[in-house]
């Protein structure tokens, strides 16, 4: 195999060497949008989305995030963050207060019907993460998770095009 032809990780194929449908970043892609699809239908029956339901479970183990902690924590656009916190907040699910330490900064909790769905969303989680990964032993299941975490931190700021 040339130079030209292999990626940062030395002997690896050039991910353009490979169909679309077999490139790592592409599955998980592929991975995500299923998931979406898969459970989308159980959180519209709330008005909520796979995103919404995240942030929702994010409050729940965290009990409280400033605003940029979700958008750093959900890997999303700050105005992806803000519209799904303000809709979630007209459904009566989260509440906005400005940081005491620091007004510019936005606070977000869960009301109490937030935690209600917040603990749905987190069982509906919980049963998707078991039904996926049924198949896996435990130290595959705790290697796939290095891998999955060493492709996300492999993953640069920003990539010429």
């Amino acid at each position: 195999m040339d130079g030209a032809n292999t990626g940062a990780g030395g002997g690896m194929p050039r991910e353009n060497s490979v169909p679309l449908e077999e490139r790592a970043t592409f599955l998980v892609h592929r991975i995500n949008a299923k998931l979406a699809l898969a459970c989308n239908p159980a959180f519209g029956r709330f008005d909520i989305d796979l995103y919404s339901s995240r942030i929702l479970v994010a409050l729940r183990q965290h009990q409280r995030l400033r605003v940029g902690e979700l958008v750093d924590l959900m890997v999303l656009p700050q105005s992806t963050i803000s519209h799904q916190v303000k809709r979630m907040e007209r459904k009566g699910y989260l509440k906005r207060t400005r940081s005491e330490v620091d007004n510019r900064t936005v606070e977000v909790t869960l009301t109490d019907l937030g935690r209600e769905m917040a603990e749905r969303c987190e069982q509906m989680s919980l049963n998707t993460y078991d039904a996926v990964l049924k198949g896996f032993s435990a130290p595959e299941l705790e290697q796939f998770k290095s891998y999955l975490k060493r492709l996300y931190e492999s993953i640069p700021p920003t990539i010429d095009v």
